[in-house]
Formats: structure tokens, sequence, C-alpha cells
């Protein structure tokens, strides 16, 4: 099952929503989790994960080092030399060997890429899903031609709002279109904001069924800036919570839920 996640604006949680949900899944479901982002996204996934002493003291911008992650799936693509061992290599584990993430890679930017680069990354997406019980894909908030076809080919397009009023009018206005079911998340959510659940159900006659929040968590923010992402979900789900830290996993095991049953009954 492919699930996207799309942000409705730069900077609105799109990323640690999709890491929050896929972290979820490898705690409490079976299954092969891939996690990935398009060079557009921003390419800080992995850093989610990935704490501060396990990572590089500095990164040089320089063509003399050899490709990584999406940057050498998309030259064995080019190539015709993209098989399993190549996927497999480039995916960097976590949760115990649950769920795998694939870097975006540093030495080549988006920018540089030939114009046919949107399409290989769609054909290394492609490929990553055979070899996949689940895979999650980061947008980021770009409409692009690529972004319109993994849309059309996603079994879920999870939507990331941060609550402002710019981005929800905007988005209404124009919808996209997609071929699987479309769930909205609210993320960083505090019940007094003035565009809460309630009033996005009743200004944008959006369903219970398809709507969820992940509520504001100084905890969670301060994992994945320090990419300790997994400990934080482990204590979380395998021990006792505080008060805000039970609100926090009540709504994200909802959000969970909900997309994966949405997936389901696509």
């Amino acid at each position: 099952m492919r699930i996207v996640f799309w942000g409705a604006s730069g900077g609105c949680g799109t990323t640690s929503s999709m890491a929050a949900v896929a972290g979820y899944y490898a705690l409490h479901r079976g299954g092969r989790i891939f996690c990935m982002q398009l060079k557009s996204a921003g390419g800080d996934l992995e850093l989610f994960f990935s704490s501060w002493e396990k990572r590089p003291m500095f990164r040089e911008e320089s063509t003399y080092y050899a490709l990584e992650g999406m940057d050498y799936l998309i030259r064995q693509e080019q190539n015709h030399k993209l098989d399993w061992d190549c996927i497999r290599e480039s995916l960097v584990p976590f949760f115990d060997y649950r769920l795998f993430c694939l870097p975006c890679g540093q030495r080549e930017k988006s920018k540089l890429y030939p114009r046919q680069s949107l399409a290989l990354q769609s054909r290394v997406a492609f490929r990553m899903e055979k070899h996949a019980d689940l895979l999650f894909i980061d947008m980021g908030n770009e409409r692009s031609a690529l972004a319109e076809e993994l849309m059309q080919s996603a079994d879920v397009v999870v939507v990331n709002f941060s609550g402002e009023q710019k981005e929800l009018e905007e988005f209404f206005e124009c919808p996209f279109r997609c071929s699987g079911k479309l769930v909205y998340l609210l993320s960083n959510y505090c019940n007094e904001q003035v565009y809460n659940i309630a009033n996005l159900r009743r200004i944008y006659r959006t369903q219970e069924t398809c709507t969820c929040v992940l509520p504001a968590n100084p905890f969670f923010a301060q994992a994945c800036a320090r990419g300790r992402l997994e400990s934080f979900m482990k204590k979380r789900f395998r021990s006792r919570f505080c008060q805000r830290d039970e609100q926090f996993a009540k709504e994200l095991s909802r959000a969970a839920r909900m997309i994966a049953e949405a997936g389901t009954d696509g």
C-alpha cells in the first residue's frame, strides 16, 4: 500500500507527521515499512531518526563523493540497473528493522537534475513499493507533475495542515484529484486555535471519518529536532504516559487507524 503525505504549506509539519505515523505502524503491526522523501521535499527525513552523535560533523558539497540514497537509486534506474540489491543497500533500518528510511542524498540537488529526473523518482517509488508492505512518501508541498502522478496512484493521500486560514482556503478552493482516499491531518494541534477540527468540519464540510489531528507536544518536537523520534515513540507507547503524552498517543493511534482504514476501503 502506498501512502502519500502532502503539505498544504511549507513548514507545516508534513515530514514529522509522516514519521510519527510510520513509527506507530512499525511498533504495532508487522510487515516491511519503507519511508522515502522526494528531492524537492527538503531532504531532512532521515534526520528525525538519526541522533546528533550519529550524524557527520559536516557535509561537503562536492561531486567527488559517492552517490547515496535517492541519488544512487536515481542513477541506477537511469542506467537500467536498479534492483532489490540496490534498494536494500540504500535503506537505513530503524525500529528493530521494522522501518527503513531512504536518505535523499546530498550530492545532487533537484535543480541540477535533467528534466527526466521526475520520471526517474516516480519509477524508484514504484520499484520500492514492490518490496514493501507499506510505502510512505513525503512530497513536501510542491504541486508538480510528479506530485500529481504519485497522488493519482496512491492508495491514501494525507493532506497535512498547520491550521492557518490562508493554506486552508487555498487548498479547498483548488483541491487536487487522487484515485485513493483523502485524509486531512491537522498537525501541532490545539483545541483553542481558530481553525480547530470542529470549525474545519463546519466550514469546509470535511467528514469526521477522514479528519484527524496530532496535538502539539513539546517532547515530540524536541525528539524530532534531536533525531530521537524512535526512542520517543518506544517510551510513549511502552510505558506510562503523562497526561499530555497520553492525548498525543491517543490521537496518533486514531490517525494511524483512520489512514489504514482509508487504504483498505479504497
